[in-house]
C-alpha cells in the first residue's frame, strides 16, 4: 500500500529552520513527489521536473533560517505552491527566450486545473501521515490484521489463519482502526477544511 503527506507539521518546520539534517530528509521525502508530479502535470519532461524539484528545495533551504509559519498569512501548502508555480513559470519563460519552445506554446493545463491537481497530490501526503499516526497508536498485529482484511480485502478467515487469531479479533482490529482513522481525519479536516479526508477513499 502506497499512500502519501498531511497538513504540515509545525514541529517539522521548526526543526528545518534550525538546520536539522534529519528533518530536511523528511521534508524532501514528504514533498518531492508532489513537486515533481505537479511539474510533469504542467507539461514538463521528467528530467525538467527533477530540476524544478531541486530548485524548489534549494529556494526553501535558502529561506529556511528565517522562515516562520504564520497561519494568519496562509497555509504552508499555499506558500510551497507559490514557489513551485514560480519555478515552472521561470522554466517556460527561459524556454521561450532561448527559442527552445514556440512562443504560442503554453503550459499544458490551466492554472485552476493545476491548483486542483496540486491539492489532490497534497491530499495523498496527508493520507500517508494519517496512516502513520494510526500505526503509532496500535500494535503491529492490529495494523497487520487491518491492512490485510480492510485495505487488501483478504477474507477474514484467511487473515485469521495467517495471523493465528480468531475472526472476531480481525473484526475488532478493523473496528478499532476505523474509529481511530475517523478521529484523525476529523481533526485534520477541522484544522484544514479544504482537505475533506474521507474513509470512503479506502472503502471503509
Amino acid at each position: 500500500m502506497n499512500l502519501k503527506y498531511p497538513t504540515t507539521s509545525k514541529t517539522l518546520l521548526e526543526k528545518i529552520t534550525s538546520g536539522d539534517e534529519i528533518s530536511w530528509n523528511e521534508f524532501f521525502h514528504r514533498y518531492s513527489e508532489v513537486i515533481k508530479s505537479v511539474a510533469q502535470y504542467k507539461g514538463l519532461q521528467e528530467h525538467d521536473a527533477e530540476d524544478i524539484l531541486q530548485q524548489v528545495m534549494q529556494d526553501f533551504f535558502k529561506q529556511s533560517k528565517t522562515f516562520r509559519l504564520d497561519p494568519a498569512k496562509g497555509r504552508f501548502r499555499t506558500y510551497l505552491w507559490q514557489i513551485i508555480n514560480a519555478k515552472i513559470s521561470d522554466f517556460y519563460r527561459k524556454a521561450y527566450r532561448d527559442k527552445q519552445l514556440s512562443e504560442d506554446l503554453q503550459p499544458l493545463c490551466e492554472s485552476e486545473t493545476a491548483d486542483l491537481y496540486f491539492m489532490t497530490e497534497w491530499r495523498k501526503t496527508v493520507y500517508e501521515d494519517a496512516f502513520a499516526k494510526l500505526k503509532e497508536r496500535i500494535s503491529p498485529d492490529t495494523w497487520q490484521a487491518f491492512e490485510l482484511y480492510a485495505l487488501q480485502s483478504r477474507s477474514v478467515e484467511k487473515v485469521a489463519a495467517y495471523l493465528n487469531c480468531s475472526t472476531n479479533q480481525v473484526y475488532q482490529a478493523k473496528k478499532r482502526c476505523v474509529a481511530i482513522l475517523k478521529e484523525i481525519y476529523e481533526a485534520l479536516n477541522k484544522q484544514d477544511p479544504e482537505l475533506k479526508l474521507d474513509l470512503m477513499r479506502h472503502g471503509l
